[in-house]
């Protein structure tokens, strides 16, 4: 192609940028004086440009999308249908000074459920949405579900779910009265059921688990 390879001090003045080969200008559609700091230039501009051409093609998918989304939104939750918008929380903690159950709510993240699948005794602005992890709830529960919890109703009733604070960490259980105690009782037979113990902080009442396509938008 012409090209010669120099390994010590350039063949040209001390101060001059070696030229390109005139078949190389010509296929970089450069002038026939262009220099070699010339062709990197145009190479990294050109690579700059497929980065940036590919960057368009993601946020150009990524409208597409959300257009979609939004046009099957009415047919998902139904045009009758209202939603409800709660809070994320990605942590749950307990707060050893009040005994007390803590969501720590996402400041940028909300799930919006239907407000159809949400039992009638569930108070939106009490409710959060947790994920599940594990599988001592299953097939009820499954690891990954989200977990809506109403952190105002921390009164156990007989066979429903709750989110507890336990000596094992926090847990969605199923309590139970059985001869005259509570009893944190899983669905998955593989994992042992045992008394509500002293120790153990009821956070809230599960309203509504899932996901499930006619619920979570």
């Amino acid at each position: 192609m012409g090209m010669r390879l120099f390994i010590g001090p350039a063949e040209w003045g001390s101060g001059e940028t070696p030229p390109l080969p005139a078949e190389i200008a010509k296929a970089l559609h450069l002038p026939s004086d262009a220099t070699v700091v010339d062709a990197v230039g145009l190479i990294d501009k050109d690579a700059m440009a497929s980065k940036l051409r590919e960057g368009m093609r993601v946020v150009q998918d990524l409208t597409q999308s959300a257009e979609v989304a939004a046009e099957l939104l009415p047919r998902l939750v139904g045009e009758s249908s209202k939603t409800r918008m709660m809070p994320f929380a990605e942590h749950v903690r307990f707060r050893a000074d009040t005994g007390e159950v803590e969501f720590e709510e996402s400041a940028h993240l909300r799930i919006a459920v239907a407000e159809q699948v949400l039992p009638s005794w569930a108070r939106t602005d009490h409710l959060t949405c947790v994920r599940a992890a594990g599988d001592s709830m299953e097939p009820t529960l499954r690891d990954g579900d989200l977990v809506v919890v109403d952190q105002d109703q921390r009164a156990a009733v007989d066979g429903q779910m709750f989110v507890l604070r336990t000596a094992e960490g926090f847990v969605v259980r199923r309590v139970r009265r059985l001869g005259g105690h509570w009893n944190l009782v899983s669905d998955n037979p593989a994992h042992l059921s045992r008394p509500m113990m002293e120790g153990d902080r009821i956070g809230g009442r599960v309203a509504w688990w899932g996901p499930h396509s006619d619920a979570v938008v």
